[in-house]
């Protein structure tokens, strides 16, 4: 059972970084200077042109389909990686 929480906190953590360097990508920035709290648009210079490339990235990366309705409603880095976890799981479902 420990190995099975240590996978999936493994996985979280991977997934996470893998969001935050894509992020970077499109912000053109380190992305060590990613914080889960920053705003994607106000913190981050991310506009909605930039973010449209940035989900077909994350999409393309992550082999997800994200409904671009939920998309919308992102804010923070947190509120992506939280989008992407939770695609990538239903996807592992199916």
């Amino acid at each position: 059972m420990k190995k099975m929480e240590n996978l999936k906190t493994t996985e979280k953590s991977k997934t996470r970084e893998n969001v935050k360097k894509l992020i970077a990508e499109i912000a053109r920035m380190d992305a060590d200077k990613i914080h889960e709290g920053d705003s994607i648009r106000d913190d981050l210079g991310i506009d909605s042109l930039m973010a449209m490339e940035m989900l077909a990235a994350i999409e393309k990366r992550f082999g997800i389909s994200i409904d671009e309705a939920k998309a919308f409603n992102v804010v923070t880095a947190k509120d992506l990686i939280g989008l992407v976890m939770f695609y990538s799981k239903k996807r592992k479902r199916l």
